[in-house]
């Protein structure tokens, strides 16, 4: 019995640790969801009346993958949002002759230019531009709002399992305190009941299943069930009992693995998908 404990207490040591592991995990998803959600307000469309004007002489134009700048002759330097960068805006930037009198509008949220007009014409649209910039950036915004769900759902489910794997240490405790010789079964098993047979082997004269019907985990001896648990979200868990003398349980372990044992020694065990 002793043993027994002492293995109880590394399994709940283990499921702390992995939880916690779990938990650092959705903080900091949460975290950067949030990073996501907010840093885009930066970009969010402004009036025109708050922009910032720079006037001045056409030097060039520099666009790669990452970024897009336009210089002008006094070393001015003003950022355009790489996803407002039409193909025609920069054929029309790469063209522009030196020394052309620009008209330029930065948003002063996020530097970036929202708007470029020369003396006859208008290359870059205020409203186009803006419109562009936050299109692509509510692409952020969903993905900051799902990490941050993820993160909430990661929290509530290690909260709910921690529960879970305490509760059914002590219901495991109880079950084999029931008695040295026989825990007792619950029900004869109904032979029409349709399930889903997860593991069944025979040792020493026993039949042993452990099978699901519906929401219930069952474990069978001789065509009795001497535990069950009830479950749609499947945690980990164990099934037990004691028949003439023996210990026998059957479970889903941390491994993701369906197991049976009988007097102490794994009889059989294999990973579960569904």
């Amino acid at each position: 019995m002793r043993k027994k404990r002492t293995s109880d207490s590394m399994k709940t040591s283990t499921i702390m640790d992995n939880s916690f592991a779990i938990l650092v995990v959705a903080i900091m998803g949460i975290c950067m969801g949030l990073f996501f959600i907010f840093s885009q307000n930066a970009n969010k469309p402004i009036p025109r009346e708050e922009a910032v004007m720079y006037v001045g002489t056409f030097d060039r134009y520099r666009s790669s993958k990452n970024y897009c700048e336009i210089y002008l002759t006094d070393g001015t330097c003003c950022e355009v949002y790489p996803h407002t960068e039409s193909r025609e805006f920069r054929e029309e930037m790469e063209s522009l002759e030196k020394g052309t009198k620009l008209y330029i509008l930065v948003n002063p949220n996020n530097q970036c230019v929202v708007e470029v007009k020369t003396e006859t014409k208008e290359i870059l649209n205020f409203e186009a531009s803006q419109q562009a910039i936050d299109s692509y950036d509510n692409g952020y915004i969903v993905i900051g709002i799902i990490v941050c769900v993820s993160g909430a759902f990661l929290i509530v489910y290690v909260i709910g399992a921690v529960w879970y794997k305490r509760k059914e240490a002590t219901r495991h405790t109880a079950q084999m305190d029931k008695g040295a010789i026989n825990s007792g079964a619950i029900r004869r098993a109904n032979p029409l009941e349709k399930g889903k047979t997860l593991l069944q082997v025979r040792v020493k004269g026993y039949e042993i299943c452990y099978r699901r019907v519906r929401s219930v985990n069952e474990l069978m001896v001789n065509g009795w069930v001497y535990d069950e648990k009830k479950g749609l979200i499947e945690f980990e868990h164990r099934l037990c009992a004691t028949v003439d003398g023996y210990a026998v349980e059957a479970g889903y372990d941390a491994d993701g693995r369906s197991y049976i044992m009988f007097d102490g020694k794994v009889i059989e065990r294999k990973v579960r998908w569904i």
